[in-house]
């Protein structure tokens, strides 16, 4: 069998250093240039590349604007953010589920990393191979036409389970979206009747003008 582990891999080569800060990589990046001499014949030159990779170990505080936040996709995913940081589980007619990341690349795959001394393939979690964000973690913001607090466009978007719903409704009508800028020209016919919560603004450089406050204010949370 595989072996698997959520231990945080030690790189031991020389071309890996750690530091309280940083990890640092050195990585040969091979290729090849080719030209044609004056004779026409074509010769092939094998060139290296010295590339130097630097992640900082402290992760830093993620925030995210979502353009329609209080559209189907974004009440959906503040929802599995908020159900996954608080460890929810519901019942549904097929039983009891239980928040999870199942079908994120970062959080629920594993990466072949070599073999143990037995011959074994070693796995480990994608998300341990370097310091990433927690998608718990995550602050989330954003825009929208639509006036409705997230538990109200989560209840319109009827993607969740209802019991699920019902044990994020606290957290979630708490969260409202910011006046967004309405065009239109770039917005389905049918949501005109749910835009209630419009920028008012003269032009589209007083548009801008809003939308960079809003960037800055959520920024110095």
């Amino acid at each position: 069998m595989p072996m698997q582990t959520s231990l945080k891999p030690v790189v031991e080569s020389p071309n890996v250093r750690y530091s309280e800060e940083t990890i640092e990589a050195d990585y040969e990046y091979e290729n090849t240039r080719c030209s044609k001499d004056e004779n026409g014949v074509l010769k092939v030159f094998p060139m290296k590349t010295l590339i130097t990779f630097r992640t900082q170990r402290k992760v830093p505080k993620l925030g995210l604007m979502l353009v329609g936040w209080g559209g189907n996709n974004g009440s959906t995913v503040t929802g599995a953010i908020i159900a996954n940081k608080h460890q929810m589980s519901w019942n549904t007619k097929e039983g009891v589920v239980k928040a999870n990341y199942f079908g994120s690349i970062t959080q629920a795959s594993t990466v072949l990393i070599g073999k143990d001394y037995d011959g074994k393939d070693v796995y480990i979690p994608m998300k341990e191979l370097l310091p990433m964000v927690n998608p718990n973690d995550i602050i989330l913001d954003g825009w929208d036409i639509s006036g409705l607090n997230l538990a109200q466009a989560m209840e319109r978007a009827r993607v969740l389970d209802y019991n699920l719903q019902e044990k994020l409704r606290p957290y979630m009508e708490k969260m409202k979206p910011r006046a967004a800028i309405y065009d239109p020209d770039f917005i389905a016919a049918n949501q005109d009747e749910r835009a209630d919560n419009v920028l008012q603004t003269k032009d589209k450089w007083e548009q801008v003008t809003q939308v960079r406050k809003d960037i800055r204010d959520f920024k110095a949370k």
